[in-house]
């Protein structure tokens, strides 16, 4: 049940993706907690934490006991819902794919505005050349923080319902918006909560990338270039997916108010519109083996 859960989760996706996340709707509510709880101590950060997201794990997994209660089928359908309400994949893959038309037609300002709606933030790249690595970038962080985290979580807390999606999709959130920079010690937990969720799936996903691309680039650069990144996680993501795809991410970007220094990773190529396309088809190919070992497991268990 787990697994057709998922397909038919990520089919809903592909075919009715969601026009708007769910996840802006908490920035006010978040903003609230962090303004009237933090005092400036690691502990305030720490309840808020836990005063934003447990609420919310109990309620979706006392509906999920509930309908499983009445009927497998309702509580099926629930795991579905969440896991749909969950999952962004095919509106980013979207999005990129509108920032890499409006470069090849040459409306830069253009593409900085649709990759600014998808990314956030208040700049995007002002050269070219960088926009387009930073949309490859942004495709890989996706899939990770939009699909195959979702999916991890879920399989491994799955006795819970979909309890395991929404406490990743919520941490991911609250990282997002409590900022250490701005939040100081309040924030720590958050981003630690973060690392740790993505710990795990980060290393399999970034496994996953040289399996499906090429693997002997791919652990190179694992190995010998994320350690250099700020975020370790996400160095090893975009290492290994810049090695498999062989093509060069990371390295300087510019911006308006100044240019953001960052390492290369990768080896081969420098990036060009091509390469986001061959992001998404290894993006792809990703959740396909992903879709195939957890297809096997279920079968496994079937058989007993």
């Amino acid at each position: 049940m787990t697994f057709f859960a998922i397909l038919a989760a990520i089919l809903l996706e592909h075919f009715h993706p969601l026009p708007q996340p769910w996840s802006p709707k908490l920035a006010r509510p978040l903003q609230y907690l962090a303004h009237h709880l933090n005092a400036g101590a690691h502990q305030h950060g720490i309840f808020a934490w836990m005063l934003a997201v447990l609420p919310i794990l109990l309620i979706t997994g006392a509906i999920y006991f509930a309908l499983s209660a009445v009927s497998l089928w309702l509580a099926w359908l629930w795991n579905i819902a969440v896991l749909y309400l969950s999952i962004r994949f095919k509106s980013c893959t979207l999005a990129a794919e509108s920032v890499n038309q409006a470069l090849a037609e040459n409306d830069m300002a253009r593409a900085q505005n649709l990759y600014t709606a998808w990314r956030g933030g208040d700049q995007s790249p002002a050269v070219a050349d960088d926009l387009l690595r930073a949309s490859i970038e942004g495709l890989f962080s996706d899939a990770l923080r939009h699909l195959l985290g979702v999916i991890f979580w879920f399989v491994l807390l799955a006795p819970l319902g979909p309890v395991g999606a929404v406490l990743y999709r919520l941490t991911d959130s609250i990282a997002g918006q409590w900022k250490t920079g701005a939040l100081g010690e309040f924030a720590h937990f958050a981003q630690r909560m973060m690392h740790i969720l993505d710990w795990l799936p980060t290393r399999i996903t970034a496994l996953s990338f040289a399996v499906a691309g090429d693997f002997e680039d791919a652990v190179y650069c694992w190995r010998s270039q994320a350690a250099d990144w700020a975020d370790h996680n996400q160095g090893i993501l975009l290492a290994s997916a810049a090695g498999a795809l062989g093509v060069k991410l990371g390295m300087p970007l510019n911006l308006s108010r100044g240019e953001i220094w960052r390492p290369e990773l990768g080896l081969g190529d420098d990036a060009d519109s091509s390469y986001l396309n061959s992001a998404i088809s290894l993006n792809w190919r990703v959740l396909t083996i992903w879709l195939l070992l957890l297809l096997l497991m279920a079968l496994a268990k079937q058989a007993g």
